[in-house]
């Protein structure tokens, strides 16, 4: 009975719940993230600089508080090119859930020309996709969220007048809830397993910033990988077995680095840079275990690489602007590919505003449209790509030097 049980799990867990890893965020919902986030890891003008890089901070004095809100809003909606009598010819309706985002960051400069301290939470990493129950592609998935929230207690030290070092301390909290149709004995009704998880534990994340001078800087951050261990439960009806599992899923959440530069053109105009690398090859297992049995599953991904471009412009004495593209490789191929995570690769076009309410205080806003590509799926059975796949983006802030 317990390999019938492995073999269930291994089919939930092998359809690519782990797939959901490729979903970390570059926008944090700050002013800045309206170009893109482009330039962000060689810092920003309020405190939601040390969510970019915790080296940033030393650029403010005093104290600096923000926050922002927000939404995603997904449309994921497959095409079917061929299926089998078994899989059917539902295409799964618009599968993307809407979900609410949020950040905040605090900094203090602890009366130091020196040292910057700070705390930030953020969310890190998240999807949310529900198929019709009787989709052509139940057998992969029909319903996924994946949750990786992030308190950062954050230092920054000048080493000099040009160079600042910083570390963020993550203390992450993360879910897994996972559904898949399964087979059935004939006269039952549909069979379906389903997975729940959660964990916390300690990541890191290292930043350097270099300013050339008062209109350069050069900044790098790096995100130390985090080793999710979804300690849960899986529940088994309706199929070939009746029962609830303990297992344990380990989730690699990939490193990954930044590279920023920011440059003031003129007055009126700035340009940010960034470039990025994702090590997701790291991927290349997911072991899951069950009491006294266990299993690796063989994934197939690749490392992904970052780029992207945006500008600012000072339309006002109160008003700014901004706007920038990003662009994101693939990070697995149509084989492997499948139904929990449709993406392929990402171009992200975005563009914000800021009003100056006061002389230490904004407000602010940006739209992000992401198209997250066909992301063909080529399984053995059935197959096609997303007519529609893409997420609409909005987040509103505030910024305050106190």
């Amino acid at each position: 009975m317990k390999h019938i049980s492995i073999a269930l799990l291994l089919m939930m867990l092998g359809a690519g719940s782990v797939q959901a890893g490729g979903l970390w965020l570059n926008q944090y919902g700050d002013f800045a993230s309206g170009r893109s986030s482009a330039g962000t890891a060689a810092g920003t003008d309020d405190a939601a600089a040390i969510i970019h890089n915790p080296a940033a901070g030393t650029r403010l004095a005093g104290s600096h508080v923000f926050g922002s809100a927000g939404a995603i809003i997904p449309e994921v909606e497959f095409d079917l090119d061929y299926t089998s009598p078994v899989n059917g010819d539902d295409n799964g309706g618009q599968a993307g859930l809407n979900a609410p985002v949020a950040s905040f960051a605090y900094i203090n400069d602890l009366g130091s020309d020196k040292w910057s301290v700070g705390i930030s939470s953020a969310g890190l990493a998240g999807a949310g996709l529900e198929y019709n129950q009787n989709w052509a592609g139940r057998f992969q998935n029909t319903y996924v969220e994946l949750l990786v929230l992030a308190i950062s207690p954050t230092v920054g030290y000048k080493v000099t007048d040009k160079l600042s070092l910083g570390l963020a301390l993550q203390y992450y909290y993360t879910t897994l809830d996972f559904e898949i149709a399964l087979p059935t004995i004939p006269g039952r009704d549909a069979g379906k397993g389903t997975l729940d998880g959660k964990d916390n534990g300690f990541s890191y994340a290292l930043g350097a910033m270099y300013e050339f001078s008062d209109n350069t800087r050069l900044g790098i951050r790096y995100q130390g990988e985090i080793d999710a261990d979804f300690d849960g439960n899986v529940k088994v009806q309706g199929s070939i077995l009746d029962r609830s599992i303990d297992s344990d899923t380990n989730l690699t959440m990939a490193a990954l680095l930044r590279l920023g530069l920011y440059h003031q053109l003129n007055e009126r105009w700035g340009l940010g840079v960034t470039i990025g690398w994702d090590d997701w090859s790291a991927l290349d297992n997911v072991f899951v275990s069950l009491p006294e049995e266990g299993a690796a599953l063989v994934k197939n991904w690749d490392d992904t690489y970052h780029y992207a471009l945006g500008l600012e412009y000072a339309a006002s004495r109160h008003w700014d602007l901004t706007g920038g593209i990003a662009y994101d490789s693939n990070p697995v191929s149509a084989h492997d590919r499948t139904a929990d995570l449709p993406v392929d690769r990402q171009v992200r076009y975005t563009g914000g505003a800021r009003y100056q309410l006061r002389d230490n205080i904004s407000i602010g806003g940006y739209l992000n449209y992401t198209d997250l590509g066909s992301a063909r799926i080529s399984s053995e059975r059935w197959g096609g790509k997303y007519a529609d796949n893409h997420v609409l983006e909005f987040s509103f802030s505030l910024s305050w030097a106190l």
